[in-house]
């Protein structure tokens, strides 16, 4: 079987997943598209239908699946109409706004009985799954402390992107949700406490364009989160930069390399050439980390089963830097509540 996926948005991440249902993914098909001023030139350049409404885009059979490409405020009520059409979600990062949000979409596919998956894809990035290969093989040991760096100068939006907008969620959540899902993963847990400060020194509308949390995980690993925008040139060099401290040895990890620190030293287990997504936004090796989720959520439409990134896990990302940003309005240490049973 090949799953028919419909695609609402047109944007960026709108080209990528359509370049990668056309190139990359083998059990998925890109049949129709809307949404956005350049769904009509998105779908003729990848030889699909444009249509004009999200509804005539969920009528009928046309699609088993939908892709929601979209501007994070839109998540929740595409999540449900999609849905309630009897089609499975696969939602673009970050999956709300707020926790309450991730709640309702996580209650309309339970509802509804379809699979839902959230963007994470650092998962399919090949240097990230080297290093989770060495946590899972007991390489590392217990791992015990994390620091994560952001570093970059200036945010890689168009200028007056949605994205600036405040409503949309704010920089740290933008970002920060990649950052989150890969710290539960690691370690196998979610945050259970944080202190955060949140500033901008810049003046601009985005509230959160520089952020420095600690977290506390359910495994007992410290953590330190920092993301910054607003580095100087050249900034220090990654927009995601892992060191992982364990109990035998450390990784020392961004996008692109991995170094694995033993009692000999460092040595460069994983490597792989990088790429501007601004200027080279349909790079295979960015696509690739699509493609990959994509395939693995195709399959289990397919046989039926669970996508390992399921709401709960993006929910889980969601609500750590939620606390973070209450952390920040409080000036307190607060402790994120236990996950209720679903």
């Amino acid at each position: 079987m090949t799953v028919r996926y419909g695609l609402i948005g047109s944007g960026t991440m709108g080209l990528v997943y359509a370049e990668a249902l056309a190139t990359q993914v083998t059990d998925g098909e890109l049949v129709a598209i809307t949404g956005g001023s350049r769904a009509p030139a998105l779908a003729a350049d990848y030889g699909v239908d444009y249509v004009e409404s999200v509804d005539e885009l969920l009528a009928g059979d046309r699609v088993d699946a939908v892709i929601i490409a979209t501007p994070h405020t839109t998540h929740l009520p595409y999540t449900r109409a999609v849905a309630a059409a009897g089609k499975h979600v696969y939602c673009e990062k970050p999956m709300a706004v707020t926790v309450e949000e991730c709640d309702a979409m996580i209650a309309a596919c339970r509802d509804a009985g379809v699979l839902l998956t959230v963007a994470a894809q650092a998962r399919q990035n090949p240097v990230i799954l080297a290093a989770k290969k060495l946590i899972d093989d007991g390489t590392v040991g217990e791992i015990r402390m994390i620091r994560v760096l952001s570093s970059t100068v200036g945010w890689d939006l168009d200028e007056g992107s949605w994205a600036e907008n405040p409503a949309e969620g704010g920089a740290f959540l933008d970002w920060g949700v990649h950052g989150m899902d890969v710290l539960s993963w690691f370690t196998g847990s979610r945050g259970t406490r944080v202190f955060a400060t949140l500033k901008n020194f810049s003046g601009t509308a985005m509230p959160d364009i520089s952020a420095m949390a600690q977290y506390e995980m359910g495994s007992g690993a410290m953590v330190q989160v920092w993301m910054s925008y607003e580095f100087p040139p050249p900034g220090l060099g990654s927009n995601m930069h892992f060191m992982i401290v364990g109990e035998k040895a450390i990784l020392d990890m961004d996008r692109y390399s991995l170094k694995l620190g033993t009692p000999d030293g460092f040595e460069l287990v994983a490597e792989m050439e990088g790429w501007d997504w601004t200027v080279d936004p349909k790079n295979p090796r960015r696509i690739a980390t699509s493609a990959g989720q994509l395939q693995d959520f195709s399959a289990c439409i397919v046989n039926g089963t669970q996508p390992d990134v399921d709401g709960i896990v993006a929910r889980d990302a969601v609500e750590m830097i939620d606390y973070a940003r209450r952390s920040a309005a409080a000036h307190a240490s607060l402790d994120i509540p236990p996950r209720e049973s679903a």
